[in-house]
């Protein structure tokens, strides 16, 4: 028998869309009306809270709010409601009395070159702050934290489920390298015993200090807003907007997923399209590759925690490649039309995909079953990349101004970490070797022993017990493939060199031939010291993929398949008795115009000894899942499908 389907959380369970809406709005039944029409399950609400406003206000928004809530709640649906962690909005700042820059400029992040964060919009300078309003951005460690957490507290008062909120960054739009004001500046020495550097200077060991230090300011007062909502409503859920990803935003403005443990704090991750105006139809295969490493970046940071993404789209077809790397990928979508938060590609193809959702919505409940870790480390990309180029993407499209770059120095291919850490997963996606992300706070012996190989690209910085986890790990048997190696370890997690590669002389392992192997303990070490996964990010050498191949090989967990190389595919074991296979296609995406076809191929799943019994088969807009013919051969489950955008096929075990 199938098992019975999953208790999620509605967490777990989300399918999400937003609307603004303001007191007085007639159409928010009938909004709320179409949501629950097609199979939304959270609502965000996106009201005034990011404005600065007096107490009285904001009781008169807190109410409004929380009548929306009820109306969500008597559709079926959870309501959190949309606010801004860190920048406050002031309408008309020239000639209104109180603005917070005015009230409180000891809140404001100042930059390291003493610049105060705030603006007032207009000129194309941010999309989202109107002209003549005031966009200041409020230090973490100042008094704006009691204030702030104050006002979450009663929020959590109201019926909302949760917060939504957005962006929490040390801002770089004017100051540079914030925040240096005084609280940030007592609180560093407090900790460190160092005073906070003056300028920016990467060979000195205390800015790098200051770099790493600086995710934990971020991650502190995340922790705070939920531990104050906590006091309130012990079930209040803070889910943050985080769009940082893996590239160089996390470090110059602090915000980094992956650099702390977030213990209860949840994020939705805004994984940006290569184009405000186009989305993702002019992107190239490299910027589509990149796009579905940054969704499964997305679900390494947060460990077991359940997590949402932004999935943009501009027109179905696009908006369905896009959702299908996310589901993919392991991330909860939030379906939404390029370029504003709120918009949708179209209520129907809505209801469609979060239809099959609903009706599939076990997948979320399946533990992995890919048989690859690779391990990101924020502060080895801070000190190896430096900030010297954006990251997002690839690509420059001059004729495009909405494009994510325009320069070519801000490719991820040209990042040394980046690039080898991108490169590594683009091969692994071409190999169609599935695989998680696992990053420091996560690394332990116990996370990573599922996995029959654990790849460490350019691992810089590591601390003694990262070290020492990797070192367990291999010591019991796994395999370990360490890219870009000379340096690995040469810096600890705060930024001090040492005086030799910690990690290779951890396993006495020494600069040698490319993809030699070391055996240590019950496992080994395969070492290559060139920047292989750069390479493939910029050529696909196919030599690359045929290595990491040998490896899987080795260990018994390959995939035979002749599908195309942009085939993203994901395992998950449901019970001991079912497996799960997601397909999604982004294959031929770079032909010149967006055209999406559908990809037919033969594929053979490891079963792990296990008996194949049944395949089924189903895709978004299908009536029911179909049973398709499959043979066993050398411990796998063989069978041919046909891959829209997205494709879930089930192995029944015995």
């Amino acid at each position: 028998m199938e098992p019975p389907s999953a208790e999620l959380s509605w967490v777990s369970d989300a399918r999400v869309a937003g609307f603004e809406t303001f007191a007085g709005d007639p159409a928010v039944d009938a909004r709320l009306d179409v949501f629950a029409a097609a199979h939304v399950s959270v609502v965000v609400i996106d009201s005034d809270l990011s404005f600065y406003m007096t107490d009285a206000r904001f009781e008169e928004s807190a109410a409004y709010i929380e009548a929306v809530a009820k109306k969500c709640h008597e559709r079926g649906m959870k309501a959190v409601a949309y606010c801004s962690l860190l920048e406050a909005l002031t309408e008309n700042a020239a000639s209104v009395p109180n603005t917070m820059w005015k009230d409180h400029p000891d809140w404001v992040q100042r930059g390291i070159d003493g610049k105060a964060n705030k603006f007032v919009g207009g000129a194309g300078r941010a999309f989202w702050v109107p002209a003549g309003t005031e966009s200041a951005w409020l230090c973490p460690t100042s008094g704006y934290r009691d204030y702030f957490i104050n006002r979450v507290k009663r929020l959590a008062q109201t019926s909302l489920d949760g917060l939504w909120g957005d962006v929490p960054l040390l801002s770089d739009i004017v100051g540079v390298w914030p925040c240096t004001n005084a609280s940030c500046a007592a609180k560093f020495l407090a900790e460190t015993g160092l005073a906070q550097p003056t300028r920016v200077d990467w060979n000195n060991p205390v800015f790098r200090r200051w770099v790493a230090w600086r995710h934990g300011v971020i991650h502190e007062f995340e922790q705070a807003v939920l531990a104050g909502a906590r006091t309130v409503r012990p079930d209040f859920q803070l889910i943050v907007e985080t769009d940082t990803m893996d590239h160089s935003g996390g470090t110059v403005q602090g915000l980094d997923g992956a650099s702390r443990d977030d213990g209860d704090v949840l994020r939705v991750w805004e994984v940006s399209t290569a184009s405000d105006e186009t989305g993702m139809r002019e992107a190239p295969a490299d910027d589509w590759i990149s796009m579905a490493i940054m969704m499964r970046h997305g679900r390494g940071c947060a460990g077991k925690n359940p997590s949402w993404v932004i999935s943009y789209g501009k027109e179905t077809d696009d908006a369905e490649r896009v959702m299908a790397i996310a589901i993919a990928g392991g991330v909860r979508p939030y379906e939404s039309q390029i370029p504003l938060l709120n918009n949708t590609v179209g209520d129907a193809w809505r209801g469609k995909m979060y239809g099959w959702l609903k009706d599939n919505n076990d997948i979320w409940a399946g533990e992995s079953a890919n048989p690859v870790a690779v391990i990101f480390s924020s502060v080895s990309r801070d000190f190896i990349d430096r900030n010297a180029g954006g990251g997002l993407y690839t690509s420059t499209n001059r004729a495009d101004e909405d494009w994510w770059a325009t320069t070519p120095t801000d490719s991820a291919k040209n990042l040394p970490y980046l690039g080898e850490y991108r490169g590594i997963c683009k091969a692994l996606i071409h190999a169609h070797a599935p695989y998680d992300v696992v990053t420091m706070p996560h690394l332990s012996p116990a996370w990573l022993a599922p996995y029959p190989v654990v790849v460490a690209p350019r691992p810089a910085a590591l601390s003694d017990g990262e070290i020492a986890s990797l070192k367990s790990y291999v010591e019991a048997g796994g395999t370990l493939l360490v890219t870009g190696g000379t340096d690995a370890g040469l810096f600890d997690e705060h930024g001090v060199l040492r005086a030799q590669p910690a990690l290779l002389q951890a396993f006495g392992v020494s600069a040698g031939a490319n993809w030699s192997r070391t055996s240590y303990g019950l496992g080994a070490v395969v070492l290559v010291t060139e920047q292989v996964g750069q390479t493939y990010y910029q050529t696909t050498d196919a030599s690359v993929t045929t290595e990491l191949a040998r490896i899987l090989e080795a260990a018994g967990r390959t995939i035979v398949t002749d599908a195309p190389p942009a085939v993203v595919i994901d395992l998950r074991q449901r019970t001991e008795h079912r497996l799960d296979v997601l397909f999604a296609n982004i294959d031929g995406l770079d032909t010149g115009g967006f055209t999406a076809e559908s990809a037919s191929f033969q594929v053979a799943i490891p079963c792990g000894g296990k008996m194949p019994r049944r395949v089924t088969v189903t895709q978004p807009g299908d009536a029911a899942p179909a049973e398709i013919p499959f043979t066993h051969e050398g411990g796998r489950a063989v069978f041919d499908v046909t891959v829209g955008a997205l494709l879930l096929a089930r192995i029944a075990l015995t």
